[in-house]
């Protein structure tokens, strides 16, 4: 967006085990997912493309009925319009999901990195807290950044975090440009001025064509 100061965006995957049951979470997976597959219904026959505006007038009381958070439903449609519009550009078929995932806005979720324990509020205002396995270096290289979103999944035997984390960088005024062109027999790396002089040449000796001799 204009104004905007540019960041890097990371995402830190760590396995998650709920404390206690693990079916209230299942649940709201399996929900979550529910709803996607209805919001991708609905979308599916439309010939226009709906506003983020459109889509909260269509589906938002819909998915609050259904007793999901107001930023869960904002996940839900803006997902499943990703899905849609990705299926149609590719020419495939409708979309049946069956995979148990949920995006989740920074605002329905608590994470301390000290006691590494994730709090998800859910459905109907029940929450669930999940103790997060990675190691405290990974953890601890994300200390200054911010997270906004997180994607929980469950791949039949595991629970599976990824939480997305930015941080603001400044930005730098090129002064030279590089070119990389790769061919069967070498790799030609030229660095530039911003005016076109060549500041630097160096050619790298690859064995891609013997591979592909010997693949042949």
């Amino acid at each position: 967006m204009k104004g905007e100061q540019p960041a890097v965006v990371e995402a830190l995957r760590m396995s998650a085990v709920p404390e206690g049951s693990c079916d209230t979470l299942l649940g709201f997976l399996r929900s979550y997912r529910d709803a996607v597959q209805m919001v991708v219904n609905d979308l599916w026959n439309l010939d226009e493309k709906l506003s983020r505006k459109k889509l909260h007038e269509a589906f938002y009381n819909k998915l609050r009925k259904m007793g999901f958070r107001a930023h869960h439903v904002k996940e839900v449609y803006v997902y499943a319009k990703s899905i849609v519009e990705s299926a149609k550009s590719n020419g495939s078929k409708k979309p049946v999901l069956r995979k148990l995932s949920a995006r989740v806005d920074k605002y329905d979720y608590r994470l301390d990195p000290d006691s590494m324990v994730l709090v998800l509020k859910l459905c109907n205002d029940h929450e669930v807290r999940l103790k997060l396995l990675a190691p405290r270096g990974r953890v601890e290289k994300y200390r200054e950044w911010s997270n906004y979103e997180l994607v929980v999944k469950y791949d039949g035997e595991e629970f599976w975090v990824s939480v997305y984390f930015k941080r603001v960088v400044k930005s730098v005024k090129p002064k030279t440009v590089m070119a990389i062109d790769l061919n069967f027999d070498n790799l030609t790396l030229a660095v530039f001025t911003l005016n076109g002089r060549v500041v630097k040449l160096k050619r790298l000796r690859t064995p891609l064509r013997k591979m592909l001799t010997h693949r042949i």
